[in-house]
């Protein structure tokens, strides 16, 4: 492959734009040429700093220029002074390790590249500068250190220095306990690097983070950093989404400065309040939106998820297609999975009444138990715990009609305790009545494909009775 092959490659992998065939191609790459693994460290280290430059507002148009022409003008050179090359890496080690770990994360890098540790249950800690502690955690994760040690066997307990964390499947969730008591946790599908050199700094590159933050040191608050704001925190309680386009916060207690990168605008969010920066507007909290009972997909949209998304054709809905995930503690097993995070345009948030019902819309491709969870979080956005929807009793099989659509009905009343978090059932909520809904999974486990595909998923509150479920389609309840 040319160089400028290459180049583009690494471009659109900081950009975010590669797909699958695409990002095998560059993991290749860099596993087997050490001139590319040189090129993709050069381009990480040269997007850091023209995106830093674009996003300080003391800096002109003109510094970009300059910064994009000096790029231009020295591209390839570095090679020839690998000691200003370790310098320059070593003082941008985290924002390297941030960029780069979403291609390793996808693809798992080859043996002989990037060192791996798969089990680290000797170890007390992973660097003498701790700076947090794991307190929580479940389902598929994998840490990379500062040093670029990638870890797929975190403990509860472990001590870290700082690196990235990300959340592998929609069940994942993970709790970080900074030594000042301020504590982080993200869940589902989300990646989160974290450092403390004097000022706590986390970069929440996609996915969903809650926050208590203790109060912090004055002129040095806790930075979050997404790729549409950076968050300025003294002390608080509050949550954030991210993804490519847009950040959401939320404040539950306290005041959380947030500034758009787009624009530089800055705004004070208080409690009880929201503002989100995908508008071309002015920045303009607004209370947080009373709660609602009912709940239904839209997989036209082109959510957030865990799959693959199918758009619609004239003759089928809009899906979201199983994907193979393999439980970290049961590595024998291959689950076909698809899952969903909770969103509304509005930002209400969504609670779970007891006597609701959850209703799983798909189709298969031979027959098979349809399994089904969720994850709950207080009003605070602290997380609540996961729950299973098909634990009570034996799973039946699906009902298939001609075309293999079916459509599978789920009591809370018997909601069950989800096995990853049951050594924690002491500390988490004992039921997801009245607490947020913030994601739903579907899988199945036949030792091989299913064709599972998700057209629709529907929380059905307390006041709708069956006969109105009825109307939906039809209505196998699975028990």
């Amino acid at each position: 492959m040319s160089d400028l092959n290459l180049e583009e490659l690494i471009d659109r992998h900081l950009r975010s734009e590669l797909d699958d065939s695409e990002r095998e191609r560059l993991t290749e790459l860099l596993d087997s040429d050490p001139s590319a693994r040189k090129k993709f460290v050069e381009h990480a280290e040269w997007d850091t700093r023209f995106a830093e430059t674009l996003r300080e507002s003391t800096h002109s148009p003109r510094d970009a220029d300059m910064l994009a022409a000096e790029r231009a003008k020295t591209d390839g050179q570095w090679a020839s002074k690998p000691t200003f090359l370790r310098l320059m890496l070593a003082a941008a080690a985290v924002v390297i390790v941030a960029l780069s770990a979403g291609l390793i994360y996808q693809l798992g890098y080859p043996e002989g590249g990037i060192p791996e540790t798969n089990n680290i249950a000797t170890q007390s800690r992973v660097s003498d500068e701790s700076i947090a502690r794991i307190t929580g955690l479940s389902g598929s994760l994998i840490w990379t250190g500062d040093r670029g040690q990638i870890v797929r066997d975190v403990k509860i307990g472990t001590e870290l220095a700082g690196g990235t964390i990300e959340g592998m499947a929609p069940d994942s969730w993970f709790e970080l306990q900074f030594n000042d008591g301020s504590t982080v946790m993200i869940s589902g599908t989300s990646m989160l690097t974290f450092a403390d050199l004097g000022q706590k700094q986390l970069r929440l590159r996609e996915g969903r983070l809650s926050a208590n933050v203790t109060p912090q040191q004055v002129g040095k608050p806790m930075l979050i950093h997404t790729r549409s704001a950076v968050l300025e925190v003294l002390g608080t309680q509050f949550d954030v989404e991210a993804n490519l386009a847009s950040t959401m916060l939320n404040v539950s207690e306290g005041k959380v400065r947030l500034r758009r990168l787009s624009d530089g605008s800055e705004v004070n969010v208080l409690a009880k309040h929201r503002v989100t920066t995908d508008t071309d507007d002015d920045l303009l909290p607004v209370l947080v939106p009373g709660s609602v009972h009912a709940w239904k997909s839209q997989l036209h949209l082109k959510p957030e998820n865990y799959g693959k998304w199918q758009p619609a054709t004239e003759q089928q809905l809009a899906s979201l297609k199983a994907i193979p995930m393999i439980p970290p503690k049961f590595p024998h097993i291959t689950l076909y999975l698809a899952g969903l995070s909770i969103h509304r345009s509005d930002g209400s948030p969504v609670v779970v009444l007891p006597g609701s019902k959850f209703v799983v819309r798909g189709r298969l491709r031979s027959e098979a138990n349809v399994y089904f969870g969720i994850r709950v979080t207080y009003p605070n956005g602290e997380f609540a715990g996961m729950f299973r929807g098909d634990l009570h009793e034996k799973q039946p099989l699906a009902a298939m009609d001609g075309n293999g659509s079916f459509e599978e009905v789920y009591d809370l009343q018997q909601f069950t305790i989800d096995p990853s978090v049951y050594d924690r059932r002491d500390e988490l909520a004992a039921s997801p009545d009245g607490l947020i809904l913030d994601g739903v999974w579907v899988f199945t486990n036949t030792g091989g494909p299913s064709g599972l595909e998700i057209t629709e998923v529907e929380l059905v509150p307390p006041d709708e009775n069956e006969s109105q479920l009825k109307t939906a389609g039809r209505y196998s309840v699975s028990r």
